[in-house]
């Protein structure tokens, strides 16, 4: 770290190098969800009308037992740790349906998923953005939605919750439980995850119930785009920004995506043949599956965008003067200088550069790794005994796990260390 930091501080600024980004793979585009309305007062729980929609989506028996666990639901009472329980235990039984082809009605499941989660939840935060929410699209099997549940002891322990042609999903990180992960959630600490294509042929949809359900340590969404072809792609956010790199080690690029459920095949046919196909054996590998980011929540689109190159920015700068071993600090951030948009999992080094280029001890806490906000604050910083006169910061790095992104490095503004009187 230290060697390019030097350099950089005896020579002028190199120019960016430019990274042709990879095409990805068109998702299939779906149904047109209904319109719905920002939910400002907390609907009301009434199971009396579930009857028919349990009949019209399940089979004789299953019905039977989802109508006892609507049962459970009323005797435990609105919000109740047993009516969230049991709610999950629904929307479970949908998901195995969904999955399996054997449900009847989707919109009948998605109005008693509805119905449920009035039943489930008594704080607005964990309705959805807009309510009653359009889940016919995660519950369609022919579809390329997607619905599952985990947390609860009759969930899948580490499974991921994929969309039906195999383009996106969500996973905990490798050798986590989804019980670890979801720990931090109120009881019964289990989360509905309902996905669909996005609004481009590029991004994918992923919501979880509840809305405001978060993910420590932090979940990882993928789509299916090779990490070895795509070396400077990233997992971009919707509200947030470019995420922290993850291997989605969950989704695989030589098989993943049925083309039969995709549209534009015309357009994009050789491109996906480029991602989708296997390599030849002597292409180098760095790691397998798809392009993922980790989150702490999970409630936007999200697609794999190119980023060739990443700048920094000092968000607060260096004092004008500091007195030797005195502490201060700096703020940096990085984000994709295309876009604007933030990039989280930026380790960026800093130094102490005097007027003649030579560098100086800086001590503290010299390395950080930027958030998902893509913020990295050196809050220790002093000089070191000896270290008088006037001083730049130069800092630099490089993108965990993407050391194809050319980090830029930036220069702070002057700072004078005065000695200690």
């Amino acid at each position: 770290m230290r060697q390019w930091l030097v350099g950089g501080a005896m020579m002028a600024m190199g120019a960016a190098v430019a990274a042709c980004g990879e095409p990805r793979g068109a998702t299939p585009s779906g149904p047109t969800a209904s319109v719905t309305t920002t939910l400002t007062t907390l609907p009301v729980c009434d199971l009396s009308a579930t009857n028919p929609l349990i009949s019209h989506y399940f089979g004789p028996d299953e019905a039977k037992v989802v109508r006892g666990l609507i049962d459970q639901i009323t005797l435990a009472g609105v919000g109740s740790g047993t009516a969230r329980d049991r709610g999950f235990d629904v929307i479970a039984h949908i998901a195995a349906n969904a999955q399996a082809g054997t449900g009847g009605d989707p919109t009948a499941a998605s109005d008693l998923i509805n119905k449920v989660t009035a039943c489930m939840f008594t704080d607005l935060a964990e309705f959805p953005a807009t309510y009653p929410e359009d889940y016919t699209i995660a519950i369609t099997t022919t579809s390329p939605g997607g619905l599952g549940v985990r947390g609860g002891s009759s969930d899948p322990a580490t499974d991921p919750v994929l969309s039906r042609d195999d383009f996106s999903g969500v996973a905990p990180p490798a050798g986590v439980t989804w019980a670890a992960v979801l720990g931090g959630n109120p009881a019964p600490a289990r989360v509905a995850f309902y996905g669909r294509p996005g609004s481009t042929a590029q991004s994918y949809d992923w919501k979880v119930l509840p809305r405001n359900a978060t993910f420590a340590p932090p979940a990882i969404v993928g789509v299916c785009v090779d990490v070895n072809t795509a070396t400077t792609s990233m997992l971009h956010e919707e509200h947030i920004g470019l995420l922290t790199f993850a291997d989605a080690y969950f989704l695989d690029p030589a098989s993943c995506g049925g083309l039969s459920l995709r549209t534009g095949l015309s357009v994009w046919s050789h491109r996906l043949a480029q991602i989708f196909l296997p390599r030849p054996l002597s292409a180098s590998a760095v790691a397998s599956g798809g392009i993922g980011g980790s989150t702490g929540g999970i409630g936007s689109e999200f697609s794999a965008d190119d980023v060739p190159s990443v700048s920094l920015a000092f968000t607060i700068q260096p004092p004008f003067t500091v007195t030797v071993g005195q502490t201060f600090t700096v703020q940096l951030r990085a984000t994709d200088p295309a876009t604007g948009a933030v990039v989280g999992g930026t380790q960026v080094s800093i130094l102490a550069v005097n007027n003649n280029g030579v560098p100086k001890a800086l001590l503290g806490t010299t390395t950080q790794t930027t958030s998902n906000a893509g913020v990295a604050t050196f809050g220790d910083l002093s000089f070191a005994p000896g270290s008088t006169g006037g001083y730049r910061l130069v800092v630099g790095g490089s993108v965990l796990g993407r050391s194809a992104i050319v980090v830029e490095q930036v220069t702070s503004n002057k700072v004078n260390a005065k000695p200690v009187h």
